[in-house]
Order: structure tokens, then sequence, then C-alpha cells
């Protein structure tokens, strides 16, 4: 009996040695993870993809604004984390997509009011879009064209930020069935792309309205 309990207390002490041992692994990817986001959002350089020419003609006051403000934000070049980027986030070092909407949509004279401390920031993206749910101002993609100046939603494994499954840029451009957006925090900088406007397209999933 004595030799039976040995061997199922030497077991249960193995088995909670390689659960300590994987925990260990997974906090040391999770730490290494983050710190090579941090680096290579600092070594990679300036996109030479130009801004895009953009008609305004029949575009509101708003929506010229908001493309004058991206335009300029995307001519600095910022990296997670320069002054540029803790201005989005109020000095807060974390995943920036929201805080970049959230600071486009102040300085363009829309600024949201965070449910929880009643700032223009809302930093965190799935908040983001209850927040226009709560406002009336959500649809789903497939039953809304998007318009310049609305907010893109982005939940799924395959959004331009690469370690995360939410994610949120600005619609500066729709021709025919693609849009061009402006995202924050996509490889740690501001980043233009180009897609359909299809469900899953980069895990895209709805639309935040401007008005």
């Amino acid at each position: 009996m004595k030799r039976k309990n040995i061997i199922i207390a030497g077991i249960l002490a193995c088995i909670c040695f390689l659960f300590v041992i994987a925990y260990s692994i997974s906090s040391v990817r999770h730490d290494a993870r983050t710190a090579l986001t941090t680096i290579a959002a600092r070594v990679i350089p300036a996109s030479s993809t130009p801004f895009p020419s953009i008609n305004t003609t029949g575009l509101t006051k708003q929506q010229k604004r908001i493309i004058q403000l991206a335009h300029a934000q995307y001519d600095k070049h910022p990296i997670s984390y320069d002054q540029t980027v803790l201005t989005y986030s109020q000095n807060t070092k974390e995943a920036w997509c929201a805080d970049f909407a959230s600071w486009i949509m102040m300085e363009g004279g829309s600024p949201y009011s965070n449910p929880n401390s009643g700032s223009w920031r809302i930093p965190g993206v799935l908040t983001l879009q209850s927040y226009y749910q709560a406002h009336n101002r959500y649809a789903d993609v497939g039953h809304y064209r998007p318009q310049v100046g609305d907010v893109a939603f982005y939940v799924g494994w395959h959004t331009f930020d690469l370690f995360s499954t939410q994610h949120v840029a600005i619609v500066i451009k729709v021709d025919g069935n693609k849009m061009t957006t402006i995202g924050g925090n996509e490889d740690g900088r501001i980043r233009l792309d180009t897609q359909p406007i299809k469900a899953g397209e980069n895990s895209l999933v709805g639309f935040g309205k401007l008005s």
C-alpha cells in the first residue's frame, strides 16, 4: 500500500511540475511576443504608400476634417510608443487603434463620451462598438454601405492587428465595392489598407456611423 501511495504521490508531483513548466513557457512566450512587437514597431520604416487622392465633392465639412486629420497624422509616421501615439492614448501604453479613432473624432468635432469615465477616449474596441450600438449608429457589414468618416470594426482571428482579435479603423474612401481605411496600431504604426466591403474580410463585422 505504501508503495502504491508513493507512486501516486510521484505521479501527482510530476503533473504539478509539468503544469508549472507549461505556465512558465506560456508567460515567457507572451512577454517575448510583447517585446518583439514593440521592437518591430520601432524598426519598421515609414510607409511608402502615399495617402490616397480623395474626391471631397459632396462630403460634409466634418468628413473633410476627418480626412485632413488622418492625412496629417499619417504623414507623421508615428510608431509605438512615441509621443504622438502617447497623445492618442493619454500616455497609456496599450493597443491604441481605438485610441487613434477616438482622437480623430475628438479633434474632428465629434468626440465620444466614454460610458465609464465620460472621457473623449474609448480605448476598448468592444466598448466602442457598444457605444455606437447604444446610439443607434451601428450597422452590420452587408446591410450598410460605409461612408467617409465611419469606423470599421474587425472581430476575429485575421484583424490588421496581428496580436489581437479586435480592431478598429476609420473609413476614408469608398470606391464601388471597396473601401480604404486608416488604422492605428497596425504593425505598431498607422497604416492604410484598401479592401473589399464584405463580411469576414480581415474579420470585418460592421460599421459605426459618423452621423
